[in-house]
């Protein structure tokens, strides 16, 4: 009986150690398949859709650090300028909303106003729920209230052409139509370069002299480093007020007439040309200025010479056709 018993055991071991054996065989000859290994970089843009939440920060003209998420889809535009230079770079779609003064182009009329340049509605820009807000240095008071209710501001204001060009690649670049400015400032150089290679050999002394009249009453002009001031100066002008620090200086009758001008520059503010070649005929001293003496007074396009714009090669290629018809 003893004898039977231990037999059968010894037959029930034999069997589970034969049952453990197959078992281990089969895991070794059919391993279970890895899970596939995704590259870090293809499995963050499997988790995440590239560009959907996507941060930039920049920089704008004020040396504020600015960041925005995403590419802006609904853009305010507090300045004429800025205007000009979203709809140049294809964005027109995307402006929702535009101050009083923003004319040009004439699309941008049809947008949403939101109140004057300098005193924009915030209730308005809010309730046309912008992505990002394109301001100036005029609207200190402006920005930090729209920054706290969670709007990105970019302040891009141009005082030369080369912060023009920019503040162009500034806004294309958060804008995501970098090749668009790159276009747009590759043709504008062309054309200036265009009017260079007939000016630009034109030595100091022998440059026409002239005076921008930016007001009448009080009498301004534009300065040193003014953008009217670049601008003579690429048309192949000299600027007789261009020793002045000052911007915009205010100044006499006398003053100019001291400076002796060739050719007199002023903006034609709708219409005003025939009141202001009146007015300046009759001023002190000024019966003895060579511009006078030779009727060589010109009313131009206001905006295109005071806006820092797209359009500044329209007031350039304007300005070297006055100073010197022979060389167009």
């Amino acid at each position: 009986m003893k004898k039977s018993l231990f037999l059968a055991t010894l037959l029930i071991l034999g069997v589970l150690l034969f049952a453990i054996g197959c078992e281990q065989p089969e895991e070794a000859d059919d391993p279970e398949e890895p899970e596939e290994q995704l590259d870090p970089e293809e499995q963050v843009e499997a988790e995440e859709p590239a560009g959907a939440d996507d941060e930039i920060v920049v920089t704008d003209q004020m040396g504020r650090e600015v960041a925005i998420v995403g590419v802006p889809e609904r853009i305010i535009s507090l300045s004429p300028s800025n205007t000009e230079v979203g709809f140049a770079l294809g964005l027109g779609d995307r402006i929702v909303g535009v101050t009083e003064f923003c004319n040009y182009p004439p699309e941008a009329q049809e947008q949403d106003n939101v109140g004057g340049f300098s005193s924009p509605s915030i209730e308005k820009i809010i309730e046309l729920e912008p992505d990002l807000i394109l301001a100036s240095t005029i609207h200190e008071e402006e920005v930090p209230r729209l920054e706290e209710m969670g709007i990105p501001v970019l302040v891009v204001e141009s005082s030369t052409v080369d912060e023009l060009f920019e503040s162009m690649s500034l806004v294309a670049e958060i804008t995501d139509v970098e090749e668009a400015g790159e276009e747009l400032i590759t043709s504008m150089k062309e054309r200036i370069d265009a009017v260079q290679e007939k000016v630009g050999d034109i030595e100091p002394g022998d440059r026409i002299l002239v005076f921008y009249e930016v007001y009448s009453d009080p009498l301004m002009t534009a300065g040193r480093g003014s953008f009217i001031d670049e601008i003579i100066s690429l048309a192949g002008g000299e600027n007789i007020f261009g020793d002045v620090e000052d911007n915009y200086p205010q100044i006499s009758a006398e003053e100019v007439a001291e400076r002796q001008p060739d050719i007199i520059l002023f903006p034609d503010y709708h219409g005003t040309a025939g009141t202001v070649l009146e007015e300046m005929a009759g001023r002190p001293g000024w019966e003895s200025v060579p511009a006078v003496v030779n009727e060589n007074l010109h009313p131009v396009t206001d905006d295109t010479f005071s806006r820092p714009g797209p359009r500044i090669v329209e007031a350039i290629e304007e300005a070297a056709k006055l100073f010197y018809p022979d060389k167009f």
